[in-house]
């Protein structure tokens, strides 16, 4: 130690010769050391002039200690680089301590002394880079003018280093730099919101990523979030370098995809992490675009299996074993690609943020949602006959159909229809289970949204052992929410009669009323049978059941017939919870005498306004085109003799209005052809009348 000590007062000596004498004394220690390859001997030195120079408070002993570590890497590198080598963690850390310094003097000749080592020691030094870098951007915002100075030269110099070892890599010789270790500390500085550190984070990036000899695709997962997370920074151009480098990567996807299936299961897990994060929207967009062009890319593999699967088949015949050999492997791996692996594992996973952000405030977003969520169902579409993996998205199609948003809702019911058409059989038992959600679903404001519920309640109706239990939720939801069954009563039943058999429709929601509700809510009933009854004169779909209902009078027995006749009792037995309804019925079967017998029942009862205005709307059904052949008849009164009555009954209970004045219209027409006949069937009318008074 004494000789190290002499050697600190010879080079703090202000004489020149006395200085130089003192470093000669080291480059003979040195080159001795390295002679005898003592490295024990050069630790000690590097200790002693640690603690007695570096460490201390005098800036002049600091920069005299800086300058002996100069030396001694130099002589090293010269004479033993094998033991130089070993000792570049010993000589650099301790210059690294400096960048801490109070003294702006003493951090600058600090960054100095580290950046002459890098010229001594070249790739050598990338030995301990990630210390080095490390204390690089901690200290990047220095306030010093000379120091930031300093730093940015020491930060090229690196960058020259590390892009030297990178393109080294597949060359003979030690490789210094460890790159995965170097990954690991940018993932845990992609953390700092400095903005000096992530200016240099992403210049470094870039730098890794522009070198031809470095492929980053494999780190990628250590570098997105941050990357992703520097998209919602207010300084422009940290976001405007986060965005070229996200642009950058998203590039290698194509090529990329099948590289591993973890890797790409990380960067999902990023991606989709980043698409529920709140705010930072730009970030979520690139996110989605992100998606999208894994998803599109999964699109282009299996076009091209479609086609390998043509070619197989069209040249099975012609072909050579071997080549036949070679396509079916082709196929098969594609069959077993990282990236179908990937998608068909993270489906429900990358779904859930598409579906929510579907309803996202930003336009752009739920654009791009809604691309990326047609694409997912176009794939799903190509290989729901090889694979069942999209049934794993069936818990978050349910979380989603009780989303509020309407898109939200609307997407998510698109995606149970699918599911419904694709995997029917295996959805059906746990049918049960999202009956409650679908029928909630109607409630909805939103038109589309009810459109959906009964596309999807239909697909399920068309199993038998699910129909009447759809029947009984819908019956049972229109019992509690009045409000409901008097806005979307027509459009549901018309809905599920546009998409079922009407004639099953309609006679087992009879079946059900009547065995169900006659002793608790006959109000109810009569609410059901009024909107059936409209539905059944007025829309198009049910005019198979009108038809067969106008069958009942054919002269033919068959099995067709009283088919139709267990129909129109089925049907009547309920309608007769409403009067009116009852009449709409047998005018329909052109039961006229039927007919004519209930209006005049009418006598035994109080006629109230309820009443009446039934009776003034089925003077208005009259009128409707469905009832022309009706109209018709009636100038054939020989032939349908209580028609004409039934006209007149139902004039004659009406009061002076404009319902009464429509009949009194027609059936004045009507007498011009009938003449007294008119008059006589109008006696009898009221003959009877008095009869039953």
């Amino acid at each position: 130690m004494d000789e190290f000590s002499q050697i600190q007062k010879l080079i703090q000596d202000k004489n020149n010769e006395k200085r130089n004498q003192g470093f000669k004394n080291i480059e003979t220690i040195v080159l001795s050391a390295a002679q005898n390859d003592n490295e024990q001997s050069i630790k000690q030195m590097i200790h002693f002039f640690k603690i007695k120079s570096i460490q201390s408070q005098q800036i002049q002993l600091k920069k005299s200690g800086l300058l002996v570590f100069q030396q001694i890497a130099q002589f090293l590198i010269q004479q033993n680089p094998l033991m130089a080598e070993k000792l570049v963690e010993d000589l650099t850390d301790p210059v690294l301590e400096c960048f801490s310094d109070m003294d702006e003097k003493a951090r600058f000749s600090a960054i100095d002394c580290l950046h002459n080592m890098t010229r001594i020691f070249k790739t050598m030094l990338l030995k301990n880079f990630n210390n080095i870098f490390e204390h690089l951007l901690n200290h990047s915002a220095d306030q010093d003018d000379n120091v930031s100075r300093a730093l940015c030269q020491l930060d090229n110099d690196l960058k020259q280093l590390v892009t030297q070892a990178v393109d080294q890599r597949f060359q003979e010789g030690k490789q210094y730099l460890d790159i995965r270790k170097f990954m690991d500390l940018l993932h845990l500085k992609m953390k700092t919101k400095l903005p000096q550190v992530r200016t240099l984070l992403t210049q470094w990036i870039r730098i890794l990523n522009n070198n031809q000899g470095n492929d980053l695709y494999q780190y990628l997962p250590k570098l997105l979030e941050g990357l992703f997370m520097m998209l919602g920074e207010s300084n422009k151009e940290i976001r405007s370098a986060a965005d070229q480098q996200v642009i950058e990567f998203l590039r290698q996807v194509e090529s990329k995809a099948n590289f591993d299936q973890a890797i790409n299961e990380q960067i999902i897990e990023i991606l989709v992490k980043i698409c529920t994060t709140k705010g930072n929207n730009y970030a979520k967009l690139s996110a989605l675009l992100w998606i999208f062009e894994y998803l599109r890319v999964f699109q282009v593999e299996l076009e091209e299996e479609a086609k390998q699967n043509s070619s197989q088949n069209y040249y099975k015949q012609q072909s050579s074993p071997l080549s036949n050999d070679l396509s079916r492997a082709n196929t098969a791996y594609i069959k077993g690609s990282p990236l179908r692996k990937t998608i068909l594992s993270k489906l429900s996973y990358i779904l859930q943020p598409i579906l929510v952000l579907l309803s996202h405030e930003e336009e752009e977003i739920r654009k791009a949602a809604q691309k990326t969520n047609e694409l997912l169902l176009k794939i799903m579409d190509k290989i729901k006959d090889q694979s069942i993996e999209f049934m794993n998205v069936l818990p978050t199609v349910k979380e989603m159909l009780t989303e509020k948003k309407s898109s939200t809702a609307e997407s998510a019911l698109i995606w149970m229809r699918h599911l419904l058409q694709s995997y029917s059989d295996r959805l059906l038992p746990t049918i049960k289970d999202i009956l409650t959600t679908l029928i909630d679903r109607l409630n909805d404001a939103e038109s589309t949204v009810v459109q959906n519920v009964m596309d999807i309640l239909g697909s399920i109706s068309l199993h038998d052992q699910y129909f009447d239990l759809v029947i009984d939720k819908i019956l049972n939801m229109f019992q509690k929410n009045k409000e409901l069954q008097d806005k979307k009563g027509e459009l549901i039943y018309r809905k599920l009669c546009a998409l079922i058999n009407p004639r099953k429709v309609y006679t087992t929601i009879c079946a059900k009323l009547l065995k169900q509700y006659d002793e608790v809510n006959v109000g109810f009933i009569s609410t059901q049978v009024q909107i059936l009854n409209k539905l059944l004169v007025q829309e198009q779909e049910l005019s198979p059941l009108r038809d067969a209902l106008r069958s009942l009078r054919d002269d033919e027995e068959n099995q067709k017939k009283i088919e139709n006749l267990n129909l129109f009792e089925t049907l009547y037995q309920t309608f007769c919870y409403s009067p009116m309804t009852t009449l709409t019925l047998c005018f329909l079967s052109e039961e006229y005498q039927l007919a004519y017998n209930i209006i005049i029942s009418f006598s035994e009862v109080e006629v109230n306004a309820e009443i009446l205005n039934e009776i003034s709307q089925l003077v208005t059904y009259i009128e409707s085109p469905v009832f022309v052949f009706l109209r018709l008849q009636l100038l054939d009164y020989e032939e349908h003799p209580y028609l004409l009555k039934c006209l007149y009954g139902l004039m004659m209970l009406l009061p002076q209005g404009t319902a009464f004045n429509k009949l009194k219209k027609r059936l004045k027409n009507v007498q011009r052809q009938q003449g007294q006949m008119t008059l006589l069937i109008l006696k009898n009318f009221c003959k009877c009348l008095e009869r039953s008074e």
